[in-house]
């Protein structure tokens, strides 16, 4: 293979690399809430369901189906946003600001 292919061979690799290092660091940032993930302080069935039922009522806190949607996607069963949009037929920034709205009325309604 000539120079200049396996050039741009090494260059989209380290391209990919490094979106693939900010995706997973953008995740970690926003830490995904998982269901299945809390750590429980006590192991009973009735602090389980009292853990669910609470992020439940946390999500009924958000006025639209839509925003109740990707912030359940996204937080609770871990989807990328690249996910969601695909899945919701709208662009990834949309659901970028469905979830900072969403995620702002719960803590405007909680702190009130």
């Amino acid at each position: 293979m000539s120079q200049t292919v396996l050039y741009y061979q090494k260059e989209l690799k380290r391209i990919a690399w490094r979106l693939g290092y900010r995706a997973r660091s953008e995740r970690r940032r926003e830490m995904p809430l998982k269901l299945d993930s809390i750590q429980m302080l006590t192991s009973s069935p009735e602090h389980e369901v009292d853990s669910k039922l609470y992020v439940e009522y946390l999500l009924s806190l958000i006025p639209s189906e839509t925003g109740q949607r990707i912030v359940r996607l996204f937080y609770i069963e871990g989807r990328s946003e690249a996910e969601i949009s695909k899945q919701m037929n709208i662009s990834q920034q949309a659901v970028n600001k469905w979830k900072r709205k969403s995620i702002q009325t719960i803590s405007q309604k909680m702190s009130s």
